[in-house]
């Protein structure tokens, strides 16, 4: 009869052990995903504070925003923005496609994540801004202003409103790069930011 009782309790202290263990499991994977989810967050906060830090110095006209100060903003977009793209890609991973890059590290091997080319070509219009002709000024402010909507809307799906992470945001990039999107601006747009854009 001892041992029976003996058996039972054992029995019984094993399985509230494992209960305990497997709620210990979960807690610590929803905390792990809360933390991840929240680290996301700041550091989307600090692209959006730097992709319209770009747009508002491309609309700007010297009369609401100095030269000097104008020069020393984009200074601070491009540092920023080259080390968010590098902390993105701690939450990003390249998509890895055939052997395309395999000869650099692992986190750069593949294809940026979608999620990165706003970040990335913000840097291109920072850099670039200073040598560009009015022209290519206005093209730039209509890039910087897709830029800053679609990193918002991908964003907001990883991390904003609604339950589930969304898969678009792990898609591969498709290596954009300013010059093409230079080329591919709408002209119809262009005559309408021209009439506006005139003195």
């Amino acid at each position: 009869m001892k041992t029976d009782t003996i058996a039972a309790v054992v029995s019984a202290f094993v399985a509230t052990a494992s209960l305990f263990v497997a709620l210990f499991v979960v807690w610590m994977q929803r905390r792990e995903s809360a933390l991840r989810r929240g680290d996301v967050l700041a550091w989307a906060n600090e692209v959006i504070c730097a992709l319209e830090s770009l747009l508002l110095v491309s609309i700007l006209k010297e009369s609401q925003l100095e030269a000097a100060a104008a020069k020393a903003k984009l200074a601070d977009i491009i540092f920023s923005t080259a080390i968010l793209v590098e902390r993105g890609r701690m939450f990003f991973r390249n998509k890895v496609v055939d052997d395309f890059g395999s000869e650099k590290q692992s986190a750069y091997g593949g294809y940026r994540p979608t999620i990165l080319d706003p970040i990335v070509v913000a840097y291109q219009i920072a850099c670039g801004w200073g040598a560009a002709d009015e022209d290519t000024r206005l093209r730039m402010r209509l890039i910087a202003e897709d830029c800053l909507e679609k990193f918002v809307s991908l964003v907001q799906k990883e991390v904003g409103r609604g339950k589930t992470v969304s898969a678009d945001t792990g898609k591969g990039g498709d290596g954009v790069h300013l010059r093409h999107l230079l080329e591919d601006v709408d002209e119809r747009r262009m005559n309408r930011l021209r009439r506006t854009a005139a003195p």
